[in-house]
């Protein structure tokens, strides 16, 4: 059963949604009732819900201020808001889109059965933020992040080996085993002639983008994977045909033009995309994204869609600039919130752009890669990145109005300048939960063989910075917490006196029954044996 929170200044309407709601039907339960965001949140603290429906606008806290506080110490998915409006702040509601709210409903308009629609609407999105199985707050967010940095990963070629992807796409039970793969890269356009502010096209934005991907998937079989809110790609599987590079274009085109005239019927909004080439293997998909980013630079008003094979001069496949070989230490910096690292590859690339400030289209695009890995990687990534450029008209997209390498390589020092400071501010809290999320994992785990090298390939993390964590915020290594977590679960087996020693030896991946004794007996100072003797008498 799904507890909800209902959260408005006035009574009757409290009353009104409360009796809309059909409890045994939708399988939920009023768990709640507030009159401002500050109460809201002290039940929010104690009853845990599932999902919010709030008025937007409220004494003492608003609904916005609400929700905000919650994505920051929950993250997005925990938990879901449904926001009520009036006409009148028709436009704020959209804001908060930003902040992934689930719907948001008028008033003067609201049925049972618009009420009904918008609370499945918000199971169904609770249903997916716990579908990983990961209980209890931030957690459950966990597993929705790091698929989406597995994507960027993906993308960008940022993994080390074949043997790092496929541990982590077990990890987050990612399947990718179609024939071939092909990468689109798009970018949307607002057609409004209303010279909307930065924060309505953000909100314009998200919406094109939330109704491209509920659509995506009536037409092919792809995955839409969120660069910032006015940038995506499209991850499209193929199937094998007669000619392995040569896949059914026809079609794809087809799609793009549906989805081009449902978003300006709906939205105003239009986008271009460039398609790259078919590759065969998940580990190549990055040169279809590459070529899929070249290929958009051949897009205009009257060219949406462009191939690669059709748009760019034979000779002419390698433009782009590639960031592997600043792979290792590109990754280390995100994800070990190192900015000396990220400095020192910022301020190598920006001499190499000075060296050639001709290869504008290079410079734009190790910049927006950067960009994207910094908001697939950090906490809330699109959130924290227009915090951090708050003093720009357009927040971090201002990276788009740059039209030469020195006001790029710019750019880049005040985005180096700006991370590393963010950084600096939370480093210990972030590789704290690192740790954390890390525990968490062994212990879900913990009947498995557990290796510092697998687990840290799982993190996105190398093994001897994941050593170092455990030595500085466990008091423990990584081994030794392994070795304890194991042996506690052993004697809570023991206590229960249903399986023999071997068989828990064996059940929590001991080498052997004689190795798991002589581990107990160091660690608790007395053989599984008399232990268990002691228990069960």
């Amino acid at each position: 059963m799904y507890k909800i929170i209902i959260v408005d200044d006035e009574p009757l309407v409290q009353a009104g949604i409360k009796s809309m709601l059909n409890c045994e039907k939708l399988n939920i339960e009023v768990a709640g009732v507030a009159g401002n965001g500050e109460s809201a949140l002290q039940l929010i603290e104690t009853l845990h819900p599932d999902i919010i429906i709030c008025d937007i606008k409220m004494p003492k806290m608003t609904g916005m201020e609400l929700i905000k506080i919650c994505v920051e110490r929950y993250g997005y998915c925990n938990p879901v808001f449904i926001f009520l409006t009036s006409y009148e702040e028709f436009q704020l509601a959209k804001e908060a889109l930003t902040y992934q709210a689930s719907d948001y409903l008028i008033k003067l308009e609201l049925t049972p059965e618009t009420l009904s629609d918008a609370v499945n609407k918000a199971k169904e999105r609770v249903v997916k933020s716990k579908s990983a199985n990961t209980p209890g707050g931030e957690d459950d967010n966990y597993y929705v992040k790091n698929e989406e940095k597995f994507y960027i990963r993906l993308l960008q070629n940022m993994f080390d080996n074949p043997e790092q992807f496929a541990l982590q796409s077990e990890f987050l039970n990612i399947s990718l085993h179609a024939d071939f793969y092909q990468c689109a890269y798009l970018e949307f356009f607002d057609q409004t002639s209303n010279h909307l502010s930065s924060g309505k096209q953000f909100a314009l934005y998200l919406s094109s983008f939330n109704l491209l991907t509920e659509l995506i998937q009536k037409y092919l079989s792809a995955k839409v994977i969120s660069l910032d809110v006015k940038h995506c790609a499209l991850l499209i599987e193929v199937k094998e045909t007669d000619n392995r590079y040569s896949p059914d274009s026809a079609r794809i085109l087809e799609v793009l033009d549906i989805l081009l005239e449902t978003l300006r019927k709906y939205y105003n909004t239009t986008f271009r995309a460039g398609i790259g080439t078919c590759v065969g293997a998940p580990m190549d998909i990055s040169l279809s994204y590459q070529y899929a980013r070249q290929a958009f630079s051949y897009t205009d008003e009257q060219r949406p869609f462009c191939f690669f094979e059709e748009c760019v001069p034979a000779g002419n496949t390698h433009r782009i600039f590639n960031l592997s070989i600043f792979r290792e230490t590109l990754s280390q910096a995100f994800e070990e919130f190192d900015e000396i690292k990220l400095c020192g590859i910022i301020t190598q690339l920006n001499a190499m752009f000075l060296e050639y400030p001709n290869h504008i289209s290079q410079a734009m695009d190790a910049a927006c890669s950067i960009l994207y890995m910094a908001i697939s990687s950090i906490p809330n990534g699109e959130q924290t990145m227009t915090d951090l450029f708050s003093d720009y008209p357009d927040y971090y997209r201002s990276i788009y109005r740059q039209h030469t390498t020195e006001q790029i390589v710019d750019w880049l020092n005040v985005f180096c300048e700006k991370l590393s400071g963010y950084i600096r501010e939370r480093k210990n809290t972030h590789t704290n939960h690192t740790v954390n999320m890390v525990k968490r994992y062994i212990n879900d785990h913990i009947c498995e063989k557990l290796t510092l090298n697998d687990v840290a390939s799982r993190f996105n993390i190398t093994p001897n910075y994941l050593s170092q964590l455990f030595k500085k915020y466990s008091n423990q290594g990584f081994n030794e917490y392994v070795t304890a977590t194991k042996i506690n679960e052993a004697k809570k087996l023991m206590s229960e006196g249903t399986l023999k020693i071997y068989e828990i030896s064996d059940s929590l991946g001991f080498e052997s029954s004689f190795y798991f004794s002589k581990v107990f007996k160091k660690l608790e100072g007395i053989s599984p044996k008399d232990y268990m003797n002691q228990k069960l008498n």
